[in-house]
């Protein structure tokens, strides 16, 4: 039990020097889920189960992991809100699903709704889904969106993240 209430902080700042990978590949972490629900959407440095997926990332030769819920449905990868791009509908899963409230899934979000002819859908989404997607990609505040070449066996092609970053890049620029 927590003997006061006062909250202690510490803050550390370096510069990003993120560049986007041309090849990104990713696969399942299925040993432990990610509980659904609104806790799970908030940030903290308590995340064990995305450590671990790190740990099976690096020991299998990946990029990242997708995190799955107690449903079996995708959550996000372990660092990052994932999208994929099927036809012109672009579908993430809800924060409902145990996925961080990010940043950046904020404002892709907001940029697809906007976008003429895509279809931007926040719904559960299942490894399956993923297999059969036109395209993946990955987003946070960091890398911004990384396209994903690589799920399983599948490989992806990139036309639409390249497209959406550069979005980003002139939103960024003009704030618009």
């Amino acid at each position: 039990t927590p003997k006061t209430n006062d909250v202690d902080y510490l803050i550390t700042v370096d510069s990003i020097n993120y560049q986007t990978k041309e090849e990104y590949r990713i696969d399942l972490y299925k040993d432990f889920y990610v509980n659904s629900g609104y806790l799970s959407t908030i940030k903290s440095t308590n995340k064990l189960i995305n450590t671990l997926a790190s740990v099976y990332a690096e020991e299998n030769d990946l990029d990242n992991c997708v995190l799955l819920n107690e449903r079996k449905g995708v959550v996000e990868v372990t660092n990052a809100n994932i999208f994929l791009v099927k036809g012109d509908t672009v579908k993430t899963p809800p924060l409902s699903e145990g996925c961080l409230k990010g940043i950046m899934r904020e404002k892709v979000i907001e940029i697809l709704q906007k976008k003429e002819g895509i279809e931007m859908e926040e719904s559960a989404m299942t490894p399956f889904e993923i297999q059969k997607a036109d395209e993946i990609f990955i987003t946070n505040s960091i890398m911004g969106i990384q396209p994903v070449t690589r799920y399983r066996k599948k490989e992806f092609k990139t036309d639409f993240s390249k497209k959406l970053q550069s979005s980003l890049k002139i939103l960024e620029i003009t704030g618009k």
